[in-house]
């Protein structure tokens, strides 16, 4: 019989892995109408993470800041995340943070997302593209990491550059897969990030788009 994976299994540095993240759209997270992000999930292979690693990240408007207990706040959290967006810095780096953690060399990235996700997904592949990928345990420079990633003057791109080749790895998105795309997330004040329209990083990119 094989030996099943454990928490504590010691993994083989130079097997790759594919590394599977799923970013679910507004207000989307597992119920009993789930969308083809949570669809997707459920086919995935996550019974061996020696071979593949899943994520999966519920929607923008599903978010909370840590002691928000009340349901009257609750409610007004989602509602404001849902109209300007306020944790869509939140959802990018939760995803960075997932592949800081457990990408080794030679990992196969494969990143999808559907609406607002579909947008973050791709945040998540230009952060990617212009910062590359903090080493392992970088936690707290995760955030200035994202600063980084959000400059778009000449001197912060300048920066930026720098940043990248003093901290971080250079990697690639093996394949990017997303339904019906934003143009930026919330909806009464849409937000924008750098690379989310053309990326030379991704070596495959699939964009569903539905047709009404």
């Amino acid at each position: 019989m094989a030996q099943q994976p454990t928490a504590t299994t010691e993994l083989d540095p130079t097997v790759q892995r594919t590394l599977v993240l799923c970013f679910d759209g507004t207000s989307d997270q597992y119920d009993g109408y789930n969308t083809n992000v949570v669809k997707l999930f459920g086919l995935l292979q996550k019974d061996d993470f020696r071979e593949q690693l899943c994520y999966y990240q519920s929607g923008i408007g599903t978010y909370l800041t840590p002691g928000v207990v009340s349901p009257i706040f609750e409610w007004g959290a989602k509602i404001l995340d849902e109209a300007f967006a306020i944790y869509l810095n939140t959802h990018v780096m939760d995803g960075y943070r997932f592949l800081m953690e457990n990408y080794h060399r030679g990992d196969k990235i494969c990143i999808f997302g559907f609406s607002r996700g579909a947008y973050t997904a791709r945040a998540l592949a230009g952060m990617l593209h212009k910062v590359g990928l903090l080493p392992r345990d970088n936690q707290e420079q995760i955030p200035f990491a994202f600063k980084m990633y959000q400059k778009t003057s000449a001197a912060g791109i300048e920066l930026t550059a720098g940043y990248k080749q003093t901290f971080c790895q250079a990697v690639t998105v093996e394949f990017l897969g997303v339904w019906d795309t934003v143009a930026s997330v919330g909806v009464l004040m849409g937000r924008s990030l750098p690379f989310t329209s053309a990326n030379d990083s991704i070596k495959t990119f699939r964009h569903a788009v539905s047709l009404t």
